[in-house]
């Protein structure tokens, strides 16, 4: 009993799991790509002159300020009316996502209209969902919008889908506020029946 209690305590107490930690998500601690619910269409400055879709997520911290130009703005044009960019975020671990922030564009011709952000957990189940339609980004220097959401918890992978008039969506960056999620009492339960299982697996090797 003194080895389980042993184990668990250093399973909570663990610092590198950060649980109940607030953080800003970026491209230091999340990944980005181009889903493949992309409509056909053209990503214009995206990729050029070595830029990725990384950029999507380069924002430093939530109140960064960044000045539209064509190596730190996002510009997608679909073929077809009504398409859009689908981007997904991989968190790597589960998170409580508390705000989203966005830069938008400042132009009505070619900025983000509509996003419909999809939540998953780790076991890839839906958690929960939001449609979000931001405003005008500022001018000159673009600043975050931030939206509270209510609702999403142990997110492992979010799904966006990025629409604006005229076919197009133009945009600077996109990044969440969240906490590492405190593990649910179900998976807590089990996380303690695995460490009981492999006490007692010892004990009988020892035997």
């Amino acid at each position: 009993m003194r080895q389980f209690a042993l184990l668990m305590t250093c399973v909570f107490a663990a610092p590198s799991l950060g649980l109940g930690e607030t953080v800003y998500l970026n491209k230091d601690n999340i990944s980005v790509a181009v889903g493949p619910g992309t409509s056909p269409g053209t990503f214009n400055n995206t990729f050029d002159n070595g830029q990725t879709i990384v950029k999507v997520i380069d924002a430093p911290s939530a109140d960064a300020e960044e000045l539209h130009n064509q190596t730190t703005h996002n510009w997608f044009t679909a073929t077809d009316a009504g398409g859009g960019l689908e981007l997904v975020f991989d968190l790597g671990v589960a998170y409580d996502i508390s705000t989203l922030h966005f830069w938008n564009y400042t132009s009505e011709d070619f900025d983000v209209d509509n996003i419909d952000f999809t939540f998953f957990n780790l076991n890839g189940q839906q958690v929960g969902s939001i449609s979000v339609q931001p405003e005008l980004g500022t001018s000159p220097g673009i600043t975050s919008q931030d939206t509270v959401l209510a609702a999403p918890v142990n997110v492992a992978r979010i799904n966006a889908f990025l629409t604006g008039s005229n076919r197009e969506v133009d945009f600077q960056n996109v990044g969440f506020t969240a906490e590492v999620s405190v593990p649910e009492p179900s998976s807590l339960a089990l996380l303690a029946l695995g460490a009981a299982a492999i006490i007692a697996r010892r004990r009988m090797v020892r035997r």
